[in-house]
């Protein structure tokens, strides 16, 4: 259970940083539009923050326990919203779905990169 402890702590300092980086990047969005290796580098992160999830969640279900339950939320809250903002990049699985898909999508990416950014921190700093 240790190796997956660390795990879950190194996955957790690869998200903080990753989040930064992109957040960072995505500000990029406020003038011209993002190219297609962000939103690839996007969904890579997004995938490693389900992965971090699921393994919380088996950490939980182990028996241990975060110092706030609010982690949980937070993660799961962070995991979904890099998702669907991985998905937002023209063509993608979430732009095609959306009735009246925005013009300038890199717009609401940057607003999320940065709402994300916030939620990478609290997810963080609870979970110490």
């Amino acid at each position: 259970m240790p190796v997956l402890v660390y795990l879950h702590a190194l996955l957790g300092v690869f998200l903080l940083l990753a989040v930064s980086a992109l957040a960072l990047v995505g500000l990029w969005g406020f003038l011209r539009p993002l190219p297609s290796r962000f939103y690839a580098g996007l969904r890579g992160v997004a995938w490693v923050a389900i992965l971090q999830v699921a393994l919380g969640f088996l950490l939980f279900f182990l028996g241990l326990r975060p110092k706030e339950g609010l982690h949980l939320l937070y993660g799961l809250l962070l995991a979904a919203g890099l998702h669907y903002l991985g998905g937002l990049e023209p063509g993608g699985w979430f732009h095609r779905g959306l009735k009246d898909p925005p013009k300038r999508p890199e717009l609401f990416v940057a607003l999320g990169l940065l709402f994300a950014l916030g939620l990478v921190l609290r997810v963080y700093f609870t979970g110490r």
